[in-house]
């Protein structure tokens, strides 16, 4: 009888070893491609395709027939979709789709615009929504194309910001909309901050308030955050200046940034900077793949750069910069960055040529950033550093 009972609590020890691990309660489309009737990849597509929000967003070629269109997509583990992506549908209009979790216990609807429309050239900064968790800020451009929709092209690192469980109301994230931006509309404040207990554990002490065109790939935010920042959509102007309006105060705090061996240090005396550039480059030879954090200003594919001093300015102070077309500038990088970086990544040779002919196809990439840490992609920068900006214009070539 003692052997029979000893018997029964071993087995059910054993089964309660090797219960089933929880179904995944993720609904997310990670990936998608954009196929034609016959199912091969449609090459009228420019550029990345855009997921963020809820909605998939792809820029097309005026030749595209958006009346007969298939998706090929990727889900996080276990989810389903519904209707079937793979079946050719009309695109001239939005098409929902509806992502069940593999338990079965969360829904998420997104929205796929594939349009003809091409970057707007003026930004004002005036739309801007709660993600679907409502944690943080997100922000939009709405665009007349085949339809007025709401255009998904700037990213932030809030999004990894809500991993630090630092931001208890979107107000506290780094990037946020604001009143009293020029003429009295809406403007964009970025702030530094610090990312608490999590920061410290993770050796990523700072978060600086950031806003780009492009992604943000939130899986990469840890394990390689300068990854995790995709710069840059498809172009199809030449542009000659960036202008706009901006006032910075860098943060009082100590100037934080990482030795060589990661661990967190204070730079005595070192002031924190804000920087505001836009980057021209050339997509096509990289596959589809855009520039990030660690190539952005010096890549080998880089056409052309605008960069902004910035200064420090208690007021609303507009700026106007050139882009920069032939022999490369120069990034001249402190010594606290120098040991973090990979000396592969930056480009020797002058800038790429401009080609009419690339530019009408579509194959350059334009990238607009604003930061208020200048070197915040290496976590290093004063919290309570803020950078406004308001009233952005791309001026190019007519």
């Amino acid at each position: 009888m003692k052997k029979c009972f000893l018997y029964l609590l071993m087995v059910g020890g054993l089964g309660a070893c090797i219960q089933s691990e929880p179904l995944n309660a993720e609904a997310d489309i990670t990936a998608c491609k954009i196929l034609n009737a016959k199912g091969s990849p449609e090459t009228n597509i420019k550029g990345n395709i855009i997921i963020n929000n809820a909605q998939v967003l792809a820029q097309a070629n005026p030749s595209i027939d958006l009346t007969k269109l298939a998706l090929e997509v990727t889900l996080t583990e276990g989810a389903n979709i519904s209707p079937d992506p793979a079946r050719v549908m009309d695109y001239s209009h939005p098409q929902k789709f509806t992502v069940t979790s593999e338990d079965g216990n969360w829904h998420k609807e997104y929205s796929v615009i594939i349009d003809t429309f091409d970057l707007p050239l003026r930004y004002d900064f005036e739309h801007y929504e709660l993600n679907e968790t409502g944690k943080y800020q997100v922000f939009f451009e709405e665009t007349q194309g085949t339809a007025l929709f709401k255009q998904y092209i700037w990213a932030s690192g809030n999004s990894g910001f809500a991993l630090t469980g630092v931001g208890r109301n979107p107000q506290e994230y780094p990037t946020v909309s604001i009143e009293n931006g020029i003429d009295g509309s809406r403007a964009i404040k970025l702030e530094t901050k610090s990312t608490g207990q999590f920061g410290e554990t993770v050796k990523m002490p700072i978060a600086a308030g950031n806003l780009f065109l492009g992604s943000f790939d939130v899986n990469n935010a840890v394990q390689k955050p300068l990854k995790a920042t995709r710069f840059g959509l498809p172009f199809g102007k030449k542009p000659l200046q960036l202008k706009g309006y901006y006032k910075y105060t860098p943060g009082t705090q100590p100037f934080k940034a990482k030795d060589k061996n990661g661990n967190t240090v204070t730079i005595p005396g070192q002031e924190d900077e804000g920087d505001i550039y836009a980057v021209l480059y050339e997509a096509a030879e990289l596959d589809g793949k855009a520039l990030d954090g660690n190539n952005v200003l010096t890549s080998e594919n880089i056409v052309a750069l605008a960069r902004v001093e910035v200064e420090k300015k208690d007021e609303f102070t507009a700026f106007h910069v050139d882009f920069h077309y032939g022999s490369r500038i120069p990034i001249d990088w402190p010594k606290f960055i120098q040991d973090q970086r990979d000396p592969s990544d930056d480009g020797t040779a002058p800038y790429l040529s401009f080609s009419e002919e690339k530019m009408k196809n579509y194959e350059y990439n334009l990238a607009v950033v604003f930061t208020s840490s200048k070197y915040g992609a290496y976590f290093a920068g004063s919290v309570g550093s803020t950078l406004c900006i308001d009233k952005v214009e791309i001026v190019c070539e007519k």
